[in-house]
């Protein structure tokens, strides 16, 4: 049996070229082929651009805002750290220094998110357009960064709070440490030994003339021992009264210790506190400029409002004119119809 003869060969090489170099040329195909495009901002290639920029400044604000919220959360769980230390009421486990540590990290975390605000409003300021998409978009960044601000606001204003109860409990342990402990001068905290002191210097008897030799010996020999036992007396009683001064004065020492490590931790606190004044007053500057903004807005939307209103009006007028104009042509066409009539009835 005979092969069949093969049917006519086409060669589609070249329509194969083709296909591929246009593919080639299709926007985001190949970096090489649509950076040339891209440079002079017309055809597929600088619309493609346009739109990777937008994306990338869209996924840029969303980062930074997710990254402030998380800053917010996380300070927060702070705070609520922080608030249960401070509800320690106890003088003898006081932790004055993970208080401290703590407040300075918070305080660092809320001046960082208050910068951090501060550079997404601008981010989202530079990223406003004339059309309508990219006034949506920067109307949606502005709610955005106002819900973050308000969020840090409450923040800052629940670790205020917390500093506030901090350094009135330090107060209070303050008022009842000084109603239950006395003066750390030594001669206040020794009355006894002060005024037993002052006795024995003010009513020292004056040297006595000297006295007959009685010739009894044993009267004799008794006044000889007293004398001799008084000296001894009187050079042991300061050497006492030193020691017993040592010693209360150790004892004072830790006590001095621990009023001064409350002093400064109730200065830390005042610090702090004059620190978060600062910051809300650079918040309420913030929200300041947001109501001028949207005092701005709403007489914008007056006016977009009376020029709407106007605009209905001359369009209601041109509606009338139109209505007029229609019956005008109306009876002219009535009129021309009849002079017809009246013409090809009569004349042809």
């Amino acid at each position: 049996m005979p092969l069949p003869q093969p049917a006519s060969l086409r060669d589609r090489t070249p329509e194969f070229l083709a296909i591929a170099e246009r593919l080639q040329r299709q926007p985001g195909f190949s970096p090489a082929s649509t950076s040339g495009t891209a440079s002079n901002g017309t055809g597929p290639g600088g619309q493609a651009s346009t739109s990777g920029n937008k994306t990338a400044h869209g996924s840029e604000f969303a980062r930074r805002a997710a990254d402030i919220g998380h800053g917010i959360h996380r300070t927060s769980l702070k705070l609520q750290k922080l608030a249960q230390l401070a509800k320690r009421t106890s003088a003898f486990d006081d932790p004055a220094q993970e208080v401290d540590d703590l407040t300075g990290v918070i305080k660092q975390d809320i001046q960082g998110l208050n910068n951090a605000i501060a550079d997404l409003q601008r981010l989202s300021t530079r990223g406003r357009g004339d059309d309508r998409s990219n006034k949506q978009v920067a109307d949606h960044s502005h709610t955005v960064v106002d819900n973050l601000r308000s969020r840090l606001k409450d923040t800052t204003a629940t670790f205020r709070d917390v500093l506030t109860a901090r350094t009135d409990s330090l107060k209070h342990h303050r008022e009842r440490r000084q109603l239950f402990t006395s003066n750390t001068d030594p001669e206040a905290v020794l009355p006894l030994l002060a005024r037993q002191r002052t006795a024995t210097t003010s009513t020292s008897p004056a040297p006595a003339p000297a006295m007959p030799l009685s010739p009894a010996p044993a009267v004799g020999s008794s006044i000889a021992s007293t004398a001799a036992a008084t000296p001894s007396f009187l050079a042991a009683s300061p050497a006492t009264q030193m020691a017993q001064q040592q010693q209360q004065m150790q004892m004072l020492a830790p006590q001095d210790t621990y009023l001064s490590s409350r002093a400064e931790a109730l200065r830390n606190v005042e610090n702090t506190i004059v620190e978060l004044g600062t910051i809300f007053n650079k918040l309420s500057e913030l929200v300041a400029e947001q109501g001028e903004l949207a005092i701005r807005i709403d007489e914008n939307v007056e006016d977009t409002l009376s020029n709407v209103n106007a605009a209905q009006a001359q369009l209601l007028k041109y509606l009338n004119g139109l209505q007029s104009n229609r019956w005008l042509v109306l009876k002219v066409l009535g009129v021309l119809l009849v002079f017809l009539v009246l013409f090809v009835m009569f004349i042809a």
